[in-house]
């Protein structure tokens, strides 16, 4: 399969399992020769509206979309579907965002990373299920609204949150104050599995 064709498919790319207590030592290369050329395309395939903050890079295009931290670009997540995407007064993007909390606590999400603020450190919270019971966390979910949110679902039945038992949902409070909704429901086959950037 070349990417033309993964492209009529769908494909996503997701960064979020070389996260999981990497060899920091090795990270920045080992990132770069795995992830660097397809976030590259990745980011040249989508073209379109811009709904950045300070912490991320959030941009919508017929082509699909992607997310990316901005002051640590390895964190990445894009996909080819063309999301619906709305804004929302802040207290339905509070009650996503306590939702999303909810279906990783309960078990039906798969990830879910939280950007609260831009400071140095950032404060975030990343969450990721590996297999049945274990998973790994990195800093602390709190009740304020966050700046970015990512939630990978994987329920056993239809989620509201992506109206699918399977998808994405990204909150993302612009640089104008906007509350915006993402949502793509259903997973794309991941980008780098048996996926050739070059024939």
């Amino acid at each position: 399969m070349n990417l033309s064709d993964a492209a009529v498919s769908g494909f996503e790319l997701n960064t979020d399992a070389s996260l999981v207590d990497p060899d920091w030592d090795d990270f920045a290369e080992s990132h770069d020769r795995r992830f660097g050329l397809a976030i590259s395309h990745f980011k040249s395939l989508v073209k379109g509206r811009a709904y950045d903050n300070q912490v991320m890079r959030l941009r919508v295009g017929s082509e699909g979309f992607y997310a990316q931290a901005r002051n640590f670009p390895a964190a990445f997540f894009g996909d080819t579907r063309s999301p619906e995407i709305t804004t929302v007064q802040e207290a339905e993007a509070q009650a996503a965002v306590w939702e999303a909390v909810a279906h990783y606590r309960a078990g039906e999400a798969q990830s879910l990373t939280t950007i609260y603020s831009g400071d140095d450190p950032p404060d975030v919270f990343f969450g990721y299920r590996l297999t049945g019971d274990r998973r790994y966390e990195l800093g602390h979910v709190r009740t304020s609204l966050p700046l970015h949110l990512r939630v990978l679902v994987d329920a056993p039945e239809e989620s509201p949150l992506v109206g699918a038992p399977a998808g994405v949902l990204i909150y993302q409070r612009t640089r104008r104050g906007e509350h915006v909704l993402l949502r793509a429901a259903g997973r794309r086959q991941p980008l780098l599995a048996g996926v050739k950037i070059f024939d």
